[in-house]
């Protein structure tokens, strides 16, 4: 048991000194890892990390989804810019956050979204706003060894355009409740309103009203191992051709990474079952993706001011895109090996994380070494 309680601190180790989305992002969302940007999934994870204030360099822009120009819509890839603080006091653990937007419900509206348009039911200027402008709310304790955190995510935007779009409105408030000791965790998560609403003046006003969301998901150590388990759901009400449709999202995964240490750092590769599934009724029909994601990366010292991290995952043995419409359509283990890399540069109690990100060529240059920036103050 010794040995187990001391392995899973080293690897939650980094966590005080290398905080934000560039580190997650260049570590290919390893599920073993404890971060700020984590404690927005399970709470807990605050109470794991150091005081501090973190700011993530990136765009305001309102539109998760931009109009391709082709009678779709194309996800926004661009960074969004969002910050917050971290502070333990005598009576817990507070934090406050801006601008980050809650991955389940952004991922269902984007996927309506994008569904919808693909089936001819958005118009070419009428798509359905994210959150806009979200404030996340942190509380956390200890209890005889075992940590809990609670946070609350409010977000709620209105904008008006009387010459192509029309009024858009969004409003979201969702809570969750976490626990971690030193070898497992749990989490859960409830959705307790949301609606986004966009009136085209044109031809149509499509509008998603939250019916229900929920998450629930933990893991355990097994010496080296750590074993998890997630899933989410999300339920709305859309009109689709004038009639109110319900459009599910199905969110699941199930794996194991296992963790190395290495001389100053971490080395990690585990593999994962993860399904997703958005069923839109008989008048869209439904998409699923569903496969065996491998992943392997790296984390370590290059000197006392410099980490290096990367990662790379693939689907391996198995892998599935499916849409049921009109015509079929299903592609299997398809091309979608990722590759990222990261640096963090530590200068006494400031920090500043970044990735490198590649050109479609797979050259790096100067014009996009060190992107998706963040920086860090360590009180």
């Amino acid at each position: 048991m010794k040995k187990l309680l001391v392995l899973a601190a080293l690897s939650m180790a980094a966590a005080p000194a290398m905080a934000s989305k560039a580190r997650v992002e260049a570590l290919g969302n390893d599920a073993s890892l404890v971060d700020i940007q984590t404690a927005f999934v399970n709470p807990a994870d605050m109470m794991f990390v150091g005081d501090q204030a973190t700011f993530e360099f990136g765009s305001s822009s309102t539109a998760g989804y931009t109009y391709d120009g082709a009678g779709g819509y194309t996800a926004s890839t661009t960074p969004h810019a969002e910050g917050g603080f971290f502070k333990t006091l005598s009576w817990g653990k507070v934090g406050a956050y801006l601008g980050h937007k809650n991955d389940t419900s952004n991922l269902f509206i984007d996927r309506v979204n994008n569904t919808l348009a693909g089936a001819g039911f958005h118009s070419t200027t009428g798509a359905l706003l994210n959150e806009q402008n979200p404030l996340d709310l942190f509380y956390g304790n200890d209890m005889g060894g075992l940590k809990y955190g609670v946070n609350v995510h409010y977000s709620n935007s209105q904008s008006q355009d009387n010459t192509t779009i029309g009024k858009q409105t969004e409003n979201t408030l969702g809570a969750s409740f976490g626990v971690r000791s030193d070898v497992w965790n749990a989490w859960v998560r409830a959705g307790l309103a949301g609606d986004t609403k966009s009136t085209d003046l044109a031809t149509y006003a499509p509008e998603l009203k939250s019916k229900g969301l929920y998450g629930v998901g933990g893991g355990y150590w097994f010496d080296t191992i750590y074993v998890y388990a997630n899933y989410q759901y999300a339920k709305g009400t859309s009109t689709i051709a004038g009639t109110d449709q319900d459009i599910t999202n199905q969110v699941w995964s199930l794996g194991m990474v296992n963790n190395h240490k290495v001389e100053g750092g971490n080395f990690f590769y585990g593999i994962s079952y993860a399904y997703n599934q958005i069923d839109a009724g008989s008048t869209v029909g439904k998409t699923t993706d569903q496969g065996l994601p491998l992943i392997m990366g790296l984390e370590v010292d290059a000197n006392s001011w410099l980490t290096l991290r990367g990662s790379v995952t693939q689907t391996v043995l198995y892998g599935e895109n499916k849409t049921e419409a009109a015509a079929t359509t299903k592609d299997q283990l398809t091309n979608d090996t990722v590759v990222a890399a990261g640096a963090g540069i530590k200068w006494g109690k400031i920090n500043l994380d970044a990735t490198l990100a590649g050109a479609v060529n797979g050259q790096v240059n100067g014009n996009n070494l060190l992107a998706n920036g963040s920086l860090t103050y360590m009180f």
